[in-house]
């Protein structure tokens, strides 16, 4: 009997360690809270959200992406222009992109843990995998593992309060891929391979976007970056507040700034040219992110009403990264205490506005 209780005790224990490794960001958030409370009741209103990933080669600078997701799984009756699930990839070299789109009944999703499934193409946190054939014949294959390594919450006690009209939530701002990718008749082998997944979700999508990330910095193997907001609604409302998050892990240390913990963070963007400037009352970070306009592609992405929304987006830029520190008793002032480089950074924009995107001049 003693043997027993041993046993169920230990079953215990490991279930309940089981479950507090599930992100609950990084699972199903449709739907979420009336299935939590064993409620009948759905949940009213537009929605998205999807899973993006991204892996980059760095010995030849070949960046993909891959994207599962699904707009208004609320409209079992599909009234709405914008209804529907897909998996999509991309691959940056080839500037080739092909999207897999389904009815809402071939969507699945768990809350429990991470994963999603469209019409048998299947992402979790720790694996993916799809096999589409575009409209021309050509096949596009993946199967790939990845390690998680560091998440960055960007929103921080926000996350998850629906207070915006968008969330984004980088579950895996640094991790390591390996496995194979089959693109425009070309054979990849990934071999820990810096990659990066992260969660949307919403309402309704942000009048722009901004986002900047990078896990491969020159000597420094273990630093990654994840830079992300924009101007979105609060509480489903038009107002002038604009925000952007910033994270650096470096050296063991995290650097985390927020406008929602009032963190002072200033962007401006002019399209090519990211500059951005994050500051507490200790650490300053002086962020200066570049890609040619060609380097870009327009990943498109329908909003829950049938608009087209344009992000432009490069996994191949160049980034600097000043770490200053505030030093001094009498007199303090900023000291620069390291300078960091990538040459293969994620950098994006997006907008409705398709045709002043590359003429964008944005601060905040």
């Amino acid at each position: 009997m003693k043997n027993i209780i041993i046993i169920v005790f230990a079953v215990l224990l490991f279930s309940q360690f089981v479950d507090a490794k599930v992100d609950p960001f990084n699972t199903y958030r449709w739907n979420r809270e009336n299935v939590q409370n064993s409620s009948s009741r759905t949940q009213k209103g537009n929605w998205y959200e999807w899973w993006y990933y991204k892996v980059v080669i760095p010995e030849t600078k070949e960046s993909f992406f891959f994207v599962y997701g699904v707009v208004n799984p609320q409209d079992t009756h599909k009234q709405l222009k914008g209804t529907r699930s897909y998996v999509g990839m991309g691959d940056f070299t080839a500037k080739e992109q092909v999207e897999h789109t389904v009815s809402i009944d071939d969507f699945h999703a768990k809350y429990d843990r991470t994963y999603v499934e469209v019409d048998g193409h299947i992402a979790t946190d720790k694996n993916l995998t799809g096999n589409l054939t575009s409209e021309e014949g050509k096949n596009y294959y993946w199967d790939i593992s990845v390690q998680r390594n560091w998440t960055f919450n960007a929103t921080g006690w926000a996350t998850g309060k629906n207070i915006t009209n968008i969330e984004w939530y980088p579950a895996q701002a640094d991790a390591t891929c390996n496995g194979v990718i089959e693109s425009n008749g070309k054979l990849y082998h990934l071999v820990d391979a810096p990659c990066y997944q992260d969660r949307n979700w919403g309402s309704s999508f942000p009048k722009w976007w901004t986002w900047i990330v990078s896990n491969h910095f020159k000597g420094h193997p273990e630093t990654s970056i994840a830079i992300g907001g924009g101007h979105p609604k609060y509480f489903n409302r038009n107002l002038p507040l604009k925000g952007v998050a910033v994270g650096l892990r470096h050296k063991g240390k995290v650097y985390d700034f927020r406008p929602n913990d009032f963190d002072k963070v200033k962007i401006d963007i002019n399209f090519g040219k990211w500059e951005v400037i994050a500051e507490d009352k200790n650490y300053r970070l002086e962020i200066s992110a570049t890609a040619p306009k060609s380097s870009f592609m327009d990943l498109q992405f329908m909003t829950p009403t049938g608009e087209i929304f344009h992000d432009y987006e490069t996994l191949t830029g160049k980034l600097t990264v000043k770490i200053f520190k505030k030093k001094g008793f009498i007199v303090r002032k900023w000291v620069l205490e390291e300078t960091l480089y990538s040459d293969l950074a994620g950098i994006e924009y997006g907008s409705r506005e398709v045709k002043e995107i590359f003429n964008i001049k944005a601060k905040l």
